[in-house]
């Protein structure tokens, strides 16, 4: 420690300083990391279930154009001429 021209308790006070500064800042960047991974898990999922929500869909609808039947389209609704 001769190295060093500050007073030891000073030293030590601004090693602890600094340590509990890395500290507190690795804490935060391993909550920020665990949230965005539980983050990438939902969304993977919720792509999961809308890849397979349209797959069925695509399924459903060349099964409907194979047998013959067409897909129901919407009516307009007639509007009535007013005199």
């Amino acid at each position: 420690m001769e190295e060093f021209k500050s007073p030891i308790d000073r030293l030590a006070s601004l090693f602890r300083k600094g340590r509990d500064n890395w500290r507190e800042k690795a804490i935060e960047r391993h909550k920020k990391m665990r949230a965005l991974e539980i983050k990438i898990r939902d969304l993977t999922a919720s792509r999961e279930n809308w890849k397979q929500r349209a797959l069925a869909a695509e399924l459903k609808l060349k099964q409907h154009t194979l047998v013959g039947d067409e897909p129901e389209k919407k009516k307009k609704p007639k509007v009535k001429k007013q005199i």
